[in-house]
């Protein structure tokens, strides 16, 4: 997937667990990356809520559940952790190869399995400050690329040729940073795939997903986060997202997610 996987979350929450001094007060550092929402409080962990790490690891893991569901803005708020959390622990530390701290290594690879190259340098403010910035990769992380190829074949056992070619050229697009392309073709597969776990034939992607709640294979809550991703898909803006790059690949697995429930509705 690309919003942010276990490893790379428990290796940056275990970090800030572990040298507590680091930031002022935890509550300060949730606010800073927008992590106190109440909706990330609702997961249900077998920690003590009230304690550092309860505190700490609910929201947290609260807000990974929300980006796999579809929240951009919870997707953005883990970046934003990991990158205020390394440039907080690197504060005045040499960045010379030979005296990085050891956890900076295993957190780098984990964040390129998760597609993210960690960038930090020497930042213009005040003495000792470092800048953290994470890029996204020109290439779908490997977990969501075998998600897409996993999709991709099951449209072809399906005989859902038009979809799965919108799929293929979506993911080309992707890796030549043609991004309004990519979510063009996006929207063009989750449309086709919409209409056929519908069973009408018909492109029109209210009516669809109307009649798949009508006849009870979604929920309302499902069918109106589907239309409004749908509907979102061509939405230039990449907010709440920080570049089009992100954006873009997060509407590659919004995609993948929609239609692979989609598909399961379907019995061959």
């Amino acid at each position: 997937m690309t919003t942010l996987s276990d490893p790379t979350v428990a290796s940056v929450v275990e970090l800030i667990y572990g040298d507590q001094s680091r930031f002022h007060s935890l509550e300060a550092l949730l606010l800073e990356v927008d992590l106190k929402r109440p909706e990330y409080r609702n997961g249900h962990l077998w920690v003590n809520a009230d304690s550092y790490w309860g505190r700490l690891v609910t929201p947290v893991y609260g807000a990974r559940l929300a980006a796999l569901g579809g929240s951009a803005e919870a997707d953005r708020a883990l970046l934003d952790l990991v990158e205020v959390t390394v440039r907080r622990f690197l504060r005045g530390e040499s960045l010379a190869r030979k005296q990085l701290p050891p956890w900076l290594p295993r957190l780098r690879a984990a964040l390129l399995v998760d597609g993210y190259r960690m960038k930090i340098d020497r930042g213009g403010g005040a003495e000792g400050e470092v800048r953290c910035r994470l890029k996204p990769l020109p290439w779908l992380p490997l977990r969501l690329a075998e998600r897409v190829a996993l999709l991709c074949t099951e449209l072809e056992v399906r005989g859902q040729q038009t979809a799965l070619d919108h799929m293929r050229q979506a993911v080309k697009h992707y890796e030549r940073q043609r991004f309004a392309a990519c979510e063009k073709r996006l929207r063009s597969a989750l449309r086709q795939v919409t209409a056929y776990a519908a069973g009408t034939g018909d492109l029109d992607e209210a009516r669809n997903v109307r009649h798949l709640v009508d006849t009870g294979r979604l929920t309302i809550p499902a069918g109106t986060r589907l239309l409004h991703d749908l509907r979102d898909m061509l939405v230039e803006d990449p907010h709440p997202h920080r570049t089009r790059a992100d954006a873009t690949r997060f509407r590659i697995q919004l995609t993948a997610t929609h239609a692979a429930g989609l598909l399961a509705k379907v019995e061959l």
